[in-house]
């Protein structure tokens, strides 16, 4: 049929052989192994660097630097043979190593994909430490040098990552069927 004056006729063909792979790639981009590995090898690494950086410079974007110490806990560290002033969060070095030492734990299923950072369950001595950190002490009065938090460049960063993970995938040769 002729299309009538004034009107366009458009025809599209598509190779749905290319589609399918497409969408087979970016299928197992985002299963529960695809999401596992680009948790695990991208976000976590991320996540540990930024607590590394965060303990290194006292503070970050994240939980702002953090709040010298006192003079009574200055002498305190000196007497006990630790730097004075300096390093903030970090005497015997138990809270670091907890947040930059414990890797990442993933969990996946159908439908969803967690990361828990740092990856294992703190003792009750390092949960302490870890609460203080986070929220400060009203005894000994001690104020919050969060160790642990993300925000809008962590989330940017996510989210760049997760779509060249799955742009990545793309390359991934993909038998159907």
């Amino acid at each position: 049929m002729a299309p009538s004056s004034g009107s366009v006729r458009i025809i599209v063909d598509v190779d749905s052989d290319n589609v399918e792979q497409m969408l087979a790639r970016t299928t197992l981009a985002l299963s529960t192994v695809g999401m596992i590995g680009f948790l695990s090898g991208v976000v976590g690494p991320w996540l540990k660097e930024r607590a590394e950086d965060r303990f290194a410079a006292e503070g970050d974007d994240v939980s702002n630097k953090w709040v010298p110490l006192e003079g009574y806990t200055q002498q305190v560290r000196a007497a006990g043979g630790y730097g004075a002033a300096h390093p903030i969060n970090r005497r015997t070095g138990e809270l670091e190593n907890y947040i930059t030492q414990n890797g990442s734990d993933v969990m996946s299923a159908a439908g969803f994909s967690q990361l828990t950072f740092p990856g294992s369950a703190p003792t009750a001595r390092e949960a302490t430490k870890v609460m203080t950190a986070q929220m400060g002490a009203t005894y000994p009065a001690t104020p919050a040098r969060p160790v642990l938090g993300v925000n809008e460049v962590d989330l940017a960063f996510v989210l760049a990552a997760l779509a060249t993970h799955v742009t990545l995938a793309q390359t991934i040769p993909v038998r159907l069927p």
